[in-house]
């Protein structure tokens, strides 16, 4: 019974090193490429640019576990997202398959973008605007 259950224990055990190895992640399509490192405090270089770490900002190492910002290689590959006030918000240390794959091309951004210019402008309407008189 006791050789049933040590077994039984290091293949729970093994499986468990088994799925820590697997990362399965799925990083947003808007997340941008870039370099990222520490500088000092709350501020990161990211793309060459010094830039401010946002309030509860999360950095997740290529294990996907929370790195604090001064345990972050230097030069890291990430995919990243910038809040409102162009803070740094997320960050994601590319794995090696993830660096191999190809970014999808980025949407075009504003709420008419891609758009025809015909779709956007509105028509002229047919009926005549509030007090004007009907054309004969």
């Amino acid at each position: 019974m006791i050789r049933v259950l040590a077994g039984l224990a290091g293949a729970l055990a093994l499986a468990g090193a088994v799925a820590q190895t697997t990362v399965l992640r799925t990083l947003p399509e808007d997340a941008k490429r870039g370099t990222l490192s520490h500088l000092r405090d709350n501020l990161v270089s990211l793309d060459g640019r010094q830039t401010k770490l946002a309030p509860g900002a999360q950095i997740r190492g290529a294990n996907n576990l929370i790195l604090v910002p001064t345990a972050l290689p230097k030069d890291s590959l990430v995919k990243y997202q910038l809040n409102g006030s162009g803070e740094l918000f997320r960050a994601w240390v590319l794995t090696t398959d993830e660096t191999a794959a190809k970014d999808k091309p980025s949407p075009p951004s504003g709420v008419d973008a891609g758009r025809p210019f015909s779709e956007i402008v509105p028509k002229p309407a047919s009926e005549p605007l509030l007090g004007q008189p009907r054309k004969p």
